[in-house]
């Protein structure tokens, strides 16, 4: 492993693990007891901060990358946002005109990233082999 991958499994791996913690310690807080708005959309945003040093840590990591590592990842990502955008908009049509449950916007980041590791990996083992 080279020294940037070391340098981001480090930092984002210390950024997943303050966002748990954060999100485990909103959760609780905000079960215990009631709050007013802003305190609880406060709560409710914290996880977000160590979310976005886990943000950092992977724009850094990938202005390391050589040119060809950029590619499979900027490729990989306009395809899962594109496809992830592209499907919410046909499921928008859909949940109006039959009446289907609505999707929280929770699940767009983790369909984009997942969709992101399934495409990164065809793009790496069928395209660019």
């Amino acid at each position: 492993m080279n020294a940037a991958a070391k340098r981001y499994m480090i930092g984002f791996g210390a950024s997943m693990i303050g966002y748990m913690v954060v999100l485990i310690a909103a959760v609780s807080i905000l079960s215990s007891r009631e709050f007013g708005v802003v305190a609880t959309a406060g709560l409710a945003l914290a996880p977000v901060v160590p979310a976005l040093f886990a943000l950092r840590e992977v724009f850094i990591f990938v202005r390391r990358m050589d040119e060809f590592q950029r590619r499979i990842v900027t490729e990989a990502f306009i395809g899962a946002a594109l496809l992830v955008g592209l499907a919410s908009f046909a499921y928008g049509f859909l949940e109006g005109a039959l009446e289907l449950p609505a999707i929280p916007m929770i699940w767009v980041l983790p369909a984009i990233i997942g969709l992101y590791g399934v495409i990164t990996c065809l793009l790496k083992y069928v395209v660019y082999r």
